[in-house]
C-alpha cells in the first residue's frame, strides 16, 4: 500500500496525464518493462532505439515483487510501459490498466482467449499468465511489442519490423527444436514436477505432463496434501527427477525428495529451472540464460538430461 501511494505522489509531481513525447537520451522513447522476460522481448525488438529500464532483476519473483521508490519513479516517467499482464505483476496491474493505461501495454493483449489456460486457483475469468513457456504464444507477444513500438515511434518503424522478423524466425526455430528434444524422453517419464504451476503452457505445447506443488501464484506455500500427493505419484510412476525453480523457495521440493527417500525410492533433484524470471549473464556456461532463448534451451536441456537418466530398479 505504501508503494502504491508513493506512485500516485510521483504521478502528481510529474504531471502524468498519459500523454508523453519521447524524452529519453537523444530523443529516444523512455520505455519500462516489468519482468526480465518482458525486458528481453523489448530489447530484442527495440535495440538501441529506446531508453529501456527493467524494474525487476534476474531471479526476482514477479508474483510477490514490491517496487522501490526508484522503480515507481521510472514507471511514472516512462513514455511507454510493457508488462506481462494476466495479473502476473499482482497489484501493479491495476495501475497499468487504469491510471497509466494510455502508456501501458500488456504483451499478452493480443493472444486469443481460447489459447489461454484457466487459473487453477479458481478466480472467475482469470487466466494463467505464464504464456512464455509456449514459444508460439511468445511470438504473439513479440508482435504486440513490435506493433506498439511502430505506432509510438514511427521514425524507427523499419528497424523494429526488421528486428521483429529476425526474432520471429528464431522463435519459430526454437519452438521446433524444443519439441524435437523433448520427444526424446520416453512418454511415461516425460513428467515435470516443480515448485509451482508455472509450466502448464509448456506441458500443453510440448506434450509434457506437469505438476506443481503450489498453485499458479507463489504467494502461498505448498500444503501437506499436495506434498503427499506428489510423493505418492513419484513412487507410483518411478519418476527419476524433480526440479527446483530459481525464483521460488526450494523447501517444498526438498521436502518431497526427503519423503520419497524415506519410503525407499531415490528421486533426484534434476536441477534448477528458470520459471518467472531470467537468470544473470554467465550463470550457466554455454547458455545465455539472461535471454529468453538461452533460458528456454537451458531448461529443456536440464529436463531432458535428468528425465532420461536411468530410474531406480
Amino acid at each position: 500500500m505504501r508503494n502504491i501511494l508513493l506512485l500516485f505522489l510521483v504521478l502528481i509531481l510529474t504531471g502524468c496525464d498519459g500523454e508523453r513525447d519521447a524524452s529519453g537520451p537523444g530523443g529516444k522513447l523512455k520505455v519500462v518493462a516489468t519482468t526480465t522476460l518482458v525486458g528481453d522481448l523489448v530489447r530484442q525488438i527495440a535495440g538501441d532505439h529506446v531508453d529501456l529500464a527493467v524494474i525487476m532483476a534476474a531471479g526476482v519473483d514477479p508474483h510477490t515483487f514490491k517496487p522501490s521508490t526508484q522503480d515507481l519513479g521510472n514507471v511514472a516517467a516512462a513514455d511507454l510501459v510493457f508488462f506481462n499482464g494476466l495479473h502476473l505483476e499482482g497489484k501493479m496491474v491495476d495501475l497499468f490498466e487504469e491510471k497509466l493505461a494510455k502508456q501501458s501495454v500488456a504483451v499478452t493483449r493480443d493472444i486469443p482467449v481460447d489459447r489461454l489456460l484457466g487459473w487453477s486457483q479458481g478466480q472467475s475469468g482469470a487466466h494463467d499468465p505464464h504464456i512464455w513457456f509456449d514459444a508460439s504464444l511468445w511470438r504473439s507477444a513479440a508482435q504486440t511489442v513490435r506493433d506498439t513500438l511502430v505506432e509510438r515511434d514511427a521514425k524507427n518503424a523499419s528497424a523494429y519490423q526488421a528486428a521483429h522478423a529476425d526474432l520471429d524466425a528464431r522463435l519459430a526455430s526454437l519452438d521446433a527444436e524444443m519439441r524435437s528434444k523433448l520427444a526424446t524422453v520416453p512418454e511415461g517419464k516425460r513428467v515435470l514436477i516443480t515448485s509451482h504451476d508455472a509450466y502448464n503452457y509448456f506441458g500443453k505445447a510440448y506434450a509434457v505432463e506437469v505438476r506443481g506443488l503450489q498453485g499458479i501464484s507463489t504467494e502461498t506455500e505448498a500444503g501437506l496434501a499436495s506434498i503427499n500427493a506428489a510423493v505418492d505419484f513419484i513412487l507410483q510412476r518411478k519418476i527419476p527427477a524433480i526440479f527446483v525453480e530459481s525464483s521460488v523457495s526450494h523447501k517444498s521440493i526438498e521436502r518431497v525428495q526427503a519423503d520419497v527417500r524415506a519410503r525407499g525410492f531415490d528421486v533426484k533433484i534434476g536441477g534448477e529451472l528458470y520459471s518467472d524470471a531470467l537468470g544473470a549473464a554467465g550463470e550457466h556456461a554455454g547458455f545465455a540464460v539472461d535471454t529468453y532463448e538461452g533460458m528456454f534451451r537451458y531448461n529443456v536441456e536440464t529436463i531432458v538430461r535428468s528425465l532420461t537418466a536411468a530410474s531406480n530398479p
